[in-house]
């Protein structure tokens, strides 16, 4: 059984983006889902490697690194951003990467990245729901234990028992475990357990706490893995802003695509956006002859993004 304290007190240290996530318990499984809100037309793909080991599966962001995803053990992450004015910013950063991207590809440079990405693959690497915590409140992406670990709000899971893990660089780690007759946890972008984080007031707090409610709300009418990908597409608002899946809108904030990932059957699938995302590959690093664990479904591969 993990123990919370335990985690804590390994770990040395004190202990972006802005989206829909989401955990559903249904039968004896667990399903993990995620709207992934960006400011710009998203190009994604899909990797499917072995790692340090460890088979996984994520859905990375080209452009910034950004990755989520699962593990041949059924552990399976998504995370929510706090970091909200970071978030806003990064449309701007996004257009100037790709600018330095095609620049460099002409000088033969390879591109930097930030590091949450890189701290993702390493939560997908360990082969235990507790060391996978450990390492989300404590790794700065290379291995090492001694930076602040993935902030926001993360739901992971292994397929038995699903954890909530709110934190920031500047805010202690609080670690919650979904009681066993729960069967829908979501985030949006406000905090709970650190309420001064995240949207504070006007229409975007309007719209964190809107998404969290309809989500929370709908998923519990979900009976199988589908219908939680779906009723987390669906409409239910005229106003776009305020759904869990946001369609173009005056604040310029959209689902570029969804994830969903069945800790249970390892299944991940993924469906883009038909007007603000492109899945530009599916790369398939696994070694000759290696038999896959996990499996991939793709539903939509959205538009070719300039």
């Amino acid at each position: 059984m993990v123990k919370l304290a335990d985690i804590l007190n390994e770990i040395q240290s004190p202990l972006l983006q802005e989206c829909t996530v989401a955990g559903v318990r249904l039968g004896d499984g667990v399903i993990l889902a995620k709207n992934r809100d960006r400011g710009y037309d998203a190009k994604m793909e899909i990797v499917h490697e072995v790692l340090d080991n460890v088979e996984i599966v994520y859905w990375h962001d080209v452009d910034t690194d950004w990755s989520e995803g699962m593990n041949e053990f059924g552990i399976a992450i998504v995370n929510s951003s706090l970091m909200v004015n970071d978030d806003e910013k990064e449309a701007d950063k996004v257009e100037k990467k790709r600018e330095e991207k095609a620049d460099n590809k002409e000088k033969g440079k390879n591109p930097q990245h930030a590091t949450d990405g890189a701290k993702i693959r390493q939560v997908l690497v360990q082969k235990n729901i507790r060391d996978a915590v450990k390492v989300l409140i404590s790794t700065r992406g290379d291995g090492s234990s001694k930076f602040k670990g993935v902030s926001g709000q993360s739901i992971i899971s292994d397929g038995k028992d699903v954890y909530v893990v709110e934190h920031s660089s500047a805010d202690a780690p609080i670690i919650r475990k979904l009681k066993k007759d729960r069967k829908v946890v979501v985030r949006t972008n406000h905090g709970i357990y650190h309420p001064h984080l995240g949207y504070q007031s006007g229409p975007k707090l309007q719209s964190s706490e809107s998404r969290l409610k309809l989500a929370k709300d709908h998923l519990k009418d979900a009976e199988k893995d589908q219908d939680v990908i779906d009723l987390m597409k669906k409409k239910y608002k005229d106003n776009p802003f305020l759904n869990p899946y946001r369609t173009d809108n005056k604040f310029h904030m959209q689902t570029v695509g969804q994830i969903m990932m069945n800790c249970e059957t390892k299944t991940v699938t993924i469906r883009m956006d038909e007007e603000h995302g492109e899945l530009t590959t599916v790369e398939n690093l696994l070694p000759k002859d290696y038999e896959p664990k996990i499996k991939i479904k793709v539903e939509g591969k959205g538009k070719k993004i300039k």
